[in-house]
Order: structure tokens, then sequence, then C-alpha cells
């Protein structure tokens, strides 16, 4: 009776999986959405060593900056799990910036689970505009080396020494900037209140036309990742 139970229940498996509930990532709990705006989203994305998201959708571009990189898996909904991600490459250094503009096209449903002993989190950037289309090429009003392109962003870097300034001098597409090391930086918008970072994964939105002045208040130097949503 047991081993027909058990085959009956590994036969059934797959249509349980495919009954699940699957919700927008910016609804699932583990993506916690913490900006929102007409043409970006923001998420802070945290999974427990030995936890596992809900099933999530993907149908947008998504920018990843990566702030604790760990070993996950990833399953499909419908299908078995695959592998450790990434199968074959290292993984992604700490303030990495990596993209995945396949999901406009092919929208992916799936959960994630860290099975490794470290907490994974990223600052994932959701590209909600119409992006840069195909053949032109928009320069950007920062002089930072690009370090990737494509058709829904645009990333640079910039490292501020111990009370070194940087003025941000504006894009005509919202710009998100994260701090990616320890160290502290004050941000003086050109309107509005004072603001700052102050630990990895912080982050501010400046959105097109916006300059601001960045200042590293500390004594280290500091890293800030810089993604351009095109």
């Amino acid at each position: 009776m047991r081993s027909l139970f058990a085959a009956v229940f590994l036969a059934t498996t797959p249509l349980l999986v495919a009954a699940q509930t699957v919700v927008p990532v910016h609804q699932e709990p583990r993506h916690r959405l913490v900006h929102e705006g007409p043409e970006l989203r923001v998420l802070d994305v945290e999974i427990a060593p030995g936890d596992t998201t809900l099933f999530h959708r993907h149908d947008a571009p998504i920018a990843y900056v990566y702030i604790s990189p760990a070993p996950t898996k990833a399953q499909v909904l419908g299908e078995d799990w695959g592998g450790a991600s990434p199968n074959t490459s290292p993984l992604p250094g700490i303030g990495s910036v990596l993209f995945n503009e396949t999901y406009a096209a092919t929208p992916v449903e799936h959960r994630v689970t860290n099975p490794g002993e470290v907490p994974f989190r990223l600052i994932a950037i959701l590209n909600r505009g119409p992006g840069q289309a195909n053949g032109t090429e928009e320069s950007s009003a920062e002089t930072d080396p690009i370090e990737t392109s494509g058709r829904w962003f645009r990333s640079t870097r910039r490292t501020l020494a111990s009370q070194a300034t940087w003025a941000s001098q504006g894009c005509s597409r919202p710009v998100v900037v994260v701090q990616v090391s320890s160290g502290s930086v004050v941000i003086e918008p050109g309107t509005g209140s004072t603001s700052n970072l102050r630990s990895p994964g912080d982050f501010i939105v400046l959105q097109p036309g916006d300059r601001a002045h960045f200042r590293n208040s500390g004594g280290e130097a500091v890293t800030l990742a810089i993604v351009e949503v095109r």
C-alpha cells in the first residue's frame, strides 16, 4: 500500500507544482519592493540559507546588483529543480552588475532556493519603460567608463576615496546608484533634503535631469554601482 501511495504521489507531483499560485516578482515576499516609479521598480532581494521563494513571474528586463552572492537553485514551474546557479562560471563578485533582458520577450515563472550557509542578497532593478531602440545609442551625461550596456540598462562604477566628491550631472533617463562597499556617503541633491548611504545595498534613485553631489564622509574608500534605466 505504501509503495502504491508513493507511486501515485510521485506521478501527481508535477500537477501539484503546476497548480501553485504564481505571484508577480515584486509581490514575492523575499523580493521586497523598496521603490516604485512609472519607469522602474527596485527590489531588495534576500534569501536566507535553507529558504525558498514562492513561485514568481519575471516579465520585465532586470538588472542585478550583487551585495551578498551565494549559490542558488531554481525550479521553473512544471519542471524539475535545476542545478546550482551559476553552473559553470564563478559566482558574481560583490558589487557585480548583471542584466537579464530576455524576460521582456520570454517571461519565466520559477522559484529559487538558497541551499548554502550564507544569505543571498542583491538589489534588483526592473525596467518598466520602452528601452533604447535597437540601432540607436543615446549618450549618457556621466563620464565613467561603461561596464555593461544593453537595450534596457547601462552600468558604470565609481570609487570615492575618503572625503572625495562626485557631482552627478544628470541623465535623460532614471539612474539608480547603489552602494556596494562599506563606508558612508552624503548626497546633496539639487532640490530636496540631504540623504545618506551607510551600508552595502543602500541606494538612491535619480530621476531624469536630477543632479546630485556625492561626498564620501568616511575614512575609507566607497564604491558605487551606477545603473541607468534606459
